[in-house]
């Protein structure tokens, strides 16, 4: 396998995926801030969110003095970059408008790192949702006493997902899996905070990896984390 990476975005841009009454959207909406300033020391009411989708608006940078620095290496003004969210009535939050809805709404901001994590999770949940709607309408994969006996569950969900709904294939069982190839399939979920790329640097198959390298001989290390865009 040649990898080369030159930069990996994570588009954010719609998220009535995320409805108020899940799982995810409890969690995140627990650690959310109100813009009006009133957040009652954390104990705002969210008994009335229970049929709103959250609509992504942007994200921003907010700079704090620390007080506890006393140090030349300490940091002074720090900066903690949030997401800018609204609270829309699931029936009128609109996917094509960027404020999602006109009226009855709420504006909140959580820390990017949350709010990333919640959108992950909350797109794998929808799709895992959606494939395994497919697969019990569409797909005839059920292990029943008319099956012969070279039938095989996972042969008959690839057959039954490939070409039609290729997002929920995890893997081909007509090829053989190299070791570490799962490993090596990329998972959003991991780099929601800020690490170092993990790249499988074993050409075993004889599929050379790409390695950069600087002006020293050092390899180069990459990173992934979430960030905001020139626009927000």
């Amino acid at each position: 396998m040649k990898l080369s990476i030159a930069a990996v975005t994570l588009s954010i841009a719609s998220t009535s995926a995320i409805k108020t009454n899940s799982d995810v959207g409890r969690n995140l909406i627990s650690k959310a801030r109100h813009l009006d300033g009133n957040n009652n020391n954390g104990e705002e009411d969210t008994t009335w969110m229970q049929d709103f989708s959250l609509k992504f608006q942007g994200c921003r940078t907010a700079l704090s003095y620390n007080d506890n620095a006393d140090g030349d290496e300490d940091v002074r003004v720090a900066s903690t970059k949030l997401a800018h969210f609204r609270l829309c009535p699931s029936g009128t939050c609109s996917s094509w408008n960027g404020g999602g809805c006109t009226s009855g709404y709420g504006d909140y901001v959580v820390a990017l790192n949350d709010f990333a994590e919640a959108f992950v999770q909350g797109k794998r949940r929808q799709q895992e949702f959606v494939c395994q709607t497919y697969m019990l309408n569409k797909c005839d994969c059920t292990e029943t006493d008319d099956k012969d006996d070279n039938f095989s569950r996972e042969y008959c969900e690839y057959d039954c997902f490939n070409g039609k709904m290729q997002e929920c294939i995890d893997r081909n069982p007509y090829e053989e899996e190299q070791e570490g190839q799962r490993e090596e399939r990329f998972e959003a979920e991991r780099y929601v905070e800020c690490k170092q790329l993990e790249i499988q640097n074993n050409g075993d198959d004889g599929n050379a990896v790409q390695v950069d390298y600087d002006e020293y001989g050092n390899e180069i290390s990459y990173y992934i984390g979430t960030a905001c865009s020139d626009k927000g």
